[in-house]
């Protein structure tokens, strides 16, 4: 993606779009995470209800931050890079939206190795919204072309030109008691 597109994009995404992108584990939906109308309209496409809760997905723990409450020095295994892309569930702050930690005391936060997220995420200064790209009941999409069957003219914009980390999802892990509530195989 050129510069001027990348910049054309994180603008269009600071005003609402959401998106098909490659992430460092499948193919998500994405959005801005503090503007509930493009969480909404996310939702609606993946018939999903908002109870469930979404990811954030950062290239820096930083952007995360004003989303979580907990202690600095507890934040540690977020910092860490694993084997896989591990899914955080966190305490949530008073500041975070219930769109996306849904009916959930906790927030989900990954911190990604990966060039897109971390060129939006600078360009916007934030975290992403994450979730995999399929409906509900539906495989997750594994390109751009599956992405353009199942979504179409739906998403304001189908990133290409870059890989996913793979076709499983992150695993899943308590912050409070480093348990995992879903395995990565």
């Amino acid at each position: 993606m050129s510069p001027w597109a990348l910049n054309r994009f994180v603008r269009a995404v600071s005003r609402g779009a959401i998106f098909g992108y490659p992430t460092d584990t499948v193919w998500g939906l994405g959005c801005h995470p503090l503007i509930a109308s493009s969480v909404a309209r996310l939702l609606r496409l993946k018939n999903r209800g908002p109870d469930k809760g979404l990811i954030l997905l950062s290239s820096r723990l930083e952007f995360c931050l004003p989303y979580i409450d907990t202690k600095a020095e507890q934040l540690e295994p977020l910092r860490q890079s694993g084997d896989r892309p591990t899914t955080w569930l966190v305490p949530a702050s008073k500041f975070c939206p219930p769109w996306i930690r849904g009916n959930h005391p906790t927030v989900a936060i990954r911190i990604a190795d990966h060039p897109l997220v971390d060129a939006v995420c600078e360009g916007l200064e934030s975290p992403l919204v994450s979730t995999s790209a399929n409906r509900s009941g539906r495989s997750t999409v594994r390109n751009s072309l599956q992405m353009r069957r199942q979504f179409g003219d739906e998403l304001d914009f189908i990133v290409g030109g870059f890989s996913t980390g793979g076709n499983r999802p992150s695993e899943i892990k308590s912050l409070a008691s480093g348990s995992t509530l879903r395995s990565a195989s």
